[in-house]
């Protein structure tokens, strides 16, 4: 016979196991919490690392991502140390295993602050650990910390970095390539790194195209770069327009170069379409290339010249192939032989016997000639062009800026075979000079680092920055470009804004974990005492001197509360006939209800003489 009641045991059970699996659980919750470094997976605001009296060594990739190094490639990293005491005494990096990336001692010099260079070269893709100490000379270490402008932390290396491609090309330009003076030209130009490193660029005109104006609406940062070229002129000539694109790795390094005709609208320039090569090209063992055009012009055209150029828009560059090719020629054999090792690409110029002459002209896609001849082996983060650069700028327009004393920094790369000039260096922020506040590290002659940290707060919003230079070949380049200063909406991935303020996550989890323990010692008590009490229902149902029938039918589900003249009146009518009424009984006798005890001695009696009578009987 199962019992009504066992049913409510196990759920005792239940209920007090849950009760203190959740009272354990709570502190190996927080527990891991507080292991875990981050509690968001959005990219954390900008906040660049740099040398100070906080972080007084901090180690930094300048030209690449830390975060994306392609396996068995060479990079130069670079060591700030500062000393607020005596002076610094040894600066040392080892790899996890404890391989030295750089050693150096200053005993007789002493410095308070040094920068040096090291390479790296990762050979597993894999995370990668890199260890930095300071000594000063109070025999004091400082342990250095990894900085990085691409808001990442650590070194981490894959096995392979892709190149920055261009999405558009420049048969997009609308209305075309070819239009008429007073015509709008417009062609939005679209990289993409899918490794979203950012993309280096740097565009240039030919002399006289001072009319096409380039508004640069993603400036690289987080691997997208868009810049859109437009303008209109009134003087009729072939413009050529180029841009350079490279995520830092020397080998990935993207140009696109393209041709604007402006015709006048009484009569047409010539049309010069270059039709092989087609696409790009590497030559390593054939010694010509073979050109081939097609030209149409409403006057005629009477000779053809080619050049060979690294940077088509810059003419001082021009390498002449053949000045003087015959109007009817359509084709040219080059000997590749006698050139070096590079990326250029061919120019073809038409011109016509107009008054003045009118010039058409075309230009080639890459031609990048890989015979062996570089010797050594450079650092695969060393992209040298044949125009200073400005790179690797930030804090950029996609980084989230809340710090209001932002550190801002650019790396500035001098042409080839050039020397940056350093006194020609000229920082601007919000159109203020800010030169004589910057800091200069110089990482080889051809390459250095600007880095400017604010002394006051920065306003929130936009702020604009322009950096010039020139280098030793009297090449100058300008770089501009904006960032915002976040107005307090975003939310601190380290911190809880609670009503306005911003609480540390590690301190509010420990003090929600305490508050949560707390509450829990108080009231397990209470739910163990009311998971374990007496039903109050049954309590008051139940008579405490006689106990509760067991029903004999397992199919009875209600068992009602005992009654004692019940029960028994119905044993009685399963073995016997209740006798007769007692005659003597008044009238006003049998209309009362007897006392349960004096019913209860009655009947049992009755039972006694029954039980006899049966015996005797039998």
């Amino acid at each position: 016979m199962k019992s009504k009641f066992a049913p409510r045991k196990s759920k005792k059970g239940k209920s007090l196991f849950l009760t203190f699996l959740l009272l354990l659980s709570i502190p190996v919750f927080v527990i891991g919490l507080l292991q875990d470094e981050s509690f968001d997976i959005r990219d954390k605001a900008f906040d660049d690392i740099e040398v100070s009296d906080v972080n007084p060594c901090v180690i930094s990739f300048p030209n690449v991502n830390p975060y994306s190094l392609e396996v068995d490639s060479t990079f130069r990293v670079q060591i700030d140390a500062l000393s607020t005491s005596l002076g610094i005494k040894a600066l040392s990096v080892i790899d996890e295993n404890n391989n030295p990336l750089l050693s150096k001692t200053y005993d007789e010099a002493m410095p308070k602050r040094v920068s040096e260079s090291f390479t790296f070269t990762p050979t597993t893709a894999k995370a990668y650990e890199i260890k930095g100490l300071m000594l000063d000379l109070n025999k004091k270490t400082y342990e250095c910390v990894i900085s990085s402008p691409y808001d990442v932390s650590g070194v981490r290396a894959i096995a392979d970095n892709s190149k920055p491609i261009f999405v558009t090309l420049p048969k997009n330009s609308v209305p075309s390539q070819s239009i008429k003076t007073g015509d709008t030209y417009e062609y939005t130009l679209v990289a993409e790194d899918i490794d979203g490193d950012t993309i280096n660029y740097s565009y240039s005109f030919t002399p006289g195209t001072d009319w096409l104006k380039a508004t640069v609406i993603e400036d690289g940062g987080n691997g997208k770069l868009t810049i859109k070229f437009r303008g209109s002129t009134t003087d009729a000539a072939s413009y050529l327009a180029n841009i350079f694109i490279h995520d830092g790795y020397s080998k990935h390094l993207a140009s696109q170069s393209w041709v604007v005709s402006v015709s006048p609208k009484e009569n047409d320039i010539p049309k010069v379409k270059i039709i092989e090569p087609l696409t790009r090209t590497v030559i390593s063992d054939q010694k010509t290339l073979r050109v081939v055009w097609d030209a149409v012009d409403d006057n005629h055209i009477v000779k053809f010249e080619m050049y060979l150029s690294s940077n088509p828009t810059n003419e001082k560059s021009w390498i002449t192939i053949d000045k003087d090719i015959d109007y009817n020629s359509t084709s040219y054999d080059i000997d590749t032989s006698q050139f070096k090792d590079g990326t250029y690409r061919i120019i073809i110029r038409a011109i016509d016997n107009q008054k003045p002459e009118a010039i058409g002209m075309d230009v080639s896609e890459e031609i990048v000639i890989a015979k062996g001849q570089t010797e050594g082996k450079e650092p695969d983060d060393s992209v040298i062009l044949d125009i200073p650069q400005v790179i690797n700028f930030s804090p950029t327009s996609t980084d989230t800026v809340e710090n209001s004393k932002p550190t801002i920094k650019a790396s500035l790369i001098a042409s080839r075979d050039s020397t940056v000039n350093q006194e020609s260096i000229k920082v601007l922020l919000d159109g203020n000079d800010i030169t004589s506040d910057i800091k200069i590290n110089k990482i080889s002659e051809y390459e250095y680092t600007v880095i400017y940290l604010p002394e006051d707060n920065l306003d929130k919003g936009m702020h604009k920055v322009h950096i010039s230079f020139s280098d030793s070949s009297e090449k100058s380049v300008e770089k501009s470009w904006t960032f915002s200063i976040s107005d307090g909406e975003y939310i601190d991935s380290d911190s809880f804004n609670i009503f306005g303020y911003y609480i540390n996550k590690r301190v509010a989890l420990i003090i929600a974990g305490g508050i949560a323990l707390v509450v829990l010692a108080i009231f397990t008590p209470m739910i163990i005492f009311a998971v374990w009490k007496d039903n109050p229902q049954e309590s008051k149902n139940s008579n405490p001197t006689i106990p509760p029938t067991t029903p004999r039918d397992n199919s009875v589900e209600n068992i009602q509360p005992y009654n004692a003249s019940t029960d028994v009146e119905e044993l009685v009518t399963e073995t016997f006939q209740a006798p007769k009424p007692i005659e003597s009984v008044t009238q006003n006798e049998s209309n009362s209800i007897p006392e349960p005890e004096a019913d209860l001695s009655i009947l049992l009696t009755e039972i006694d003489a029954a039980k006899k009578e049966n015996e005797e009987n039998s």
